[in-house]
């Protein structure tokens, strides 16, 4: 048998160990890149939808509390120009009617505080729920996944996307009922608007072309912006995870500054990208405040004209400034949201990718679970490797017989854990065989395989 002793090739293979130049890219960085994509996938809301599908019956309650919220924001405006129109009058029905739309107004406010507080209890609590699946699908996916994955994959980097990704998700969940309200709330302003007076109605909304123009120029460049600072983040959490798991190495070979100088290149290109995502997330706001000050002028020169004139009645103008003040909030809502939005896209894409690397050692239909085996292992014209064209093992052949103790001796890289990784079939074999008491470990399930062979690490883990 011949044992390959091309330690950096095994060794880098093993434990992912940066091979590149000081430019930033690596080997860890091109095999990341290659198992999470980093195109902008539409298919994430549909994954999350699935996730929401238990509990589409609280989620309907919720919806329907929204409707009942953004009906009594519609009223309140119509309340008050029922008021200045027909209570403010000099009549005698004038204070049955002041009363009657004071008590209208009271129950307007009561049933919007009560549908908001109810939206927002229901959504937290479900939202909850669904992340709680959310993260033991991802748990439980990550148990089950080859040592291929977990060898070109950072821990650092699984953490970010278990624990920031995942909560990134959470801020979807929150925002897209209100999202659901915003979007009824302008519809219901729209028609409120042009059912009261159509010319002004037409007047006061043209300044949402303009704002249609800049989100069309805006949102191209602020998604990836949003996906490019989640991706800076997941590198600077997977340089932080393996820097502090190798502590220990980076002391003995006095790479502290070189090690920093690394970190520092990644810290400052995460700085960068998040500076860019935020200007890219408030850049909105200053021109949604510019176009609602352009409507209120609208509102007070065209429809106080049009009161001088006695063709538009005093409570409908009040009531246009009104919904043009709660017309632009929505909207200045919905900009703050998407980039929350965006950002769970992001993150949402990064989350179902880790869902959706297969699982390459599987048990074959028909696999055998042994309850009892003989205790010997064999290897038959073994070959073995990482990568395509770099075997670690080459035609490997050797028999350990029942009672025997065996020691692989070697030097490092030389594929002595290769070799018992194999007997675990943490990995497949490229040829030949590596059989357990006779039967060929693709043969056996890995359960029943896991309960004959035991391993003792070098290093201890302890569980909580």
């Amino acid at each position: 048998m011949s044992l390959t002793t091309s330690a950096g090739k095994a060794r880098a293979a093993r434990s992912g160990r940066r091979l590149g130049s000081d430019d930033g890219r690596s080997l860890k960085d091109e095999i990341d890149d290659k198992i999470f994509a980093a195109a902008f996938d539409g298919r994430v809301i549909g994954r999350f939808l699935g996730f929401m599908a238990p509990y589409r019956g609280r989620l309907a309650v919720a919806l329907g509390c929204v409707v009942v919220f953004t009906a009594s924001q519609l009223s309140i405006p119509l309340i008050i120009r029922s008021a200045i129109d027909r209570a403010l009058v000099p009549s005698a029905m004038a204070l049955d009617l002041l009363a009657l739309t004071v008590l209208a107004f009271a129950l307007a406010v009561s049933v919007n505080a009560i549908a908001n507080l109810a939206q927002e209890i229901i959504v937290a609590k479900t939202g909850e729920r669904i992340l709680f699946d959310l993260r033991r699908a991802m748990y439980v996916h990550l148990q089950r996944l080859s040592m291929s994955f977990m060898d070109k994959t950072e821990v650092g980097r699984l953490m970010s996307r278990l624990q920031g990704d995942v909560g990134a998700l959470q801020e979807f969940l929150d925002t897209i009922v209100t999202s659901i309200g915003d979007s009824l709330l302008l519809i219901g302003i729209v028609t409120v608007l042009l059912s009261l007076n159509v010319k002004l109605g037409a007047l006061t909304l043209s300044v949402v072309l303009v704002l249609l123009v800049v989100r069309m120029i805006w949102l191209p460049s602020a998604r990836r912006a949003f996906v490019r600072a989640r991706q800076a983040s997941s590198i600077v959490n997977g340089a932080l995870a393996e820097n502090i798991n190798g502590v220990r190495t980076v002391q003995e070979m006095t790479r502290e500054r070189v090690n920093f100088a690394r970190f520092e290149r990644k810290a400052r290109d995460y700085l960068h990208a998040t500076l860019r995502a935020a200007k890219f997330s408030q850049v909105m706001v200053p021109i949604v405040d510019t176009l609602t000050g352009a409507a209120m002028a609208i509102v007070v020169f065209v429809g106080g004209n049009m009161v001088l004139a006695g063709t538009l009645e005093l409570g409908v103008m009040v009531a246009f400034i009104f919904y043009v003040q709660r017309f632009f909030d929505p909207i200045r809502s919905l900009t703050a949201q998407y980039s929350v939005m965006q950002r769970a896209m992001a993150s949402g894409q990064r989350i179902f990718e880790v869902l959706d690397v297969p699982v390459e050692i599987v048990d074959k239909p028909g696999a055998v679970a042994l309850e009892r085996i003989e205790p010997s292992i064999e290897f038959r014209n073994v070959t073995f490797g990482y990568y395509p064209g770099q075997p670690v093992l080459r035609n490997v052949s050797f028999k350990i017989r029942p009672g025997e103790v065996v020691a692989l001796v070697g030097p490092t890289g030389s594929g002595k854990t290769s070799t018992t990784s194999l007997i675990h079939r943490f990995y497949d074999v490229w040829e030949g065989q590596v059989l357990i008491g006779g039967h060929d470990v693709r043969e056996l399930t890995q359960r029943s395989l896991g309960r004959h062979v035991g391993m003792v690490l070098q290093e201890p883990i302890l569980f909580t």
